[in-house]
């Protein structure tokens, strides 16, 4: 009896500790708060579409809004909403086209690395669909070449967020 309550034991901790990990390591820090009075459920899919249009300050620096999609992806499968229920969309435009460059066309234009390549690699690795702006992308004179892998061209920012919400995703947006 005490070898079966031991196995059960067991079994429930590593199912509750595989459900509450880190998706996105090196990137979206978040803090424990005990006790909230509302969580996500964990039965629900849910879909969000995050509109970023403004970067950081500083060059060398990851654009926070970005890193707040992982920080969002990272506190709600830590309390064990499974991956798979974020449907998550993300696209730029404005002043955070930049951050959208790849590594090398950044460092040539502001002779520094992209601080965002890796985390729009690990977004990608998260399922995570990220679009840039057609129209900031080209207003800011930046070829198709120029684009990081991890991102894909949309018409416009205006294109993403109507396709996206016509198909019940909900928006976030804090600039």
């Amino acid at each position: 009896m005490k070898k079966s309550l031991l196995l059960v034991f067991a079994f429930v901790s590593i199912s509750l500790f595989s459900q509450n990990k880190t998706i996105i390591q090196d990137f979206g820090q978040t803090f424990t708060v005990e006790n909230p009075d509302l969580l996500l459920k964990n039965d629900k899919v849910y879909k969000i579409i995050f509109d970023v249009y403004t970067d950081s300050k500083d060059i060398d620096k990851v654009n926070p809004l970005i890193n707040t999609v992982a920080r969002f992806i990272n506190m709600h499968t830590q309390t064990g909403v499974p991956l798979e229920n974020l449907k998550i969309v993300v696209v730029l435009h404005g002043k955070a086209t930049k951050d959208v460059l790849n590594n090398n066309s950044f460092k040539d234009k502001y002779e520094n690395d992209n601080p965002n390549s890796e985390l729009l690699a690990a977004l990608k690795n998260a399922n995570v669909n990220t679009y840039v702006c057609g129209q900031s992308f080209v207003y800011n004179k930046f070829m198709p070449e120029q684009l990081d892998k991890n991102v894909q061209m949309a018409l416009s920012a205006l294109t993403v967020l109507v396709e996206y919400q016509s198909e019940g995703y909900q928006l976030i947006t804090f600039n």
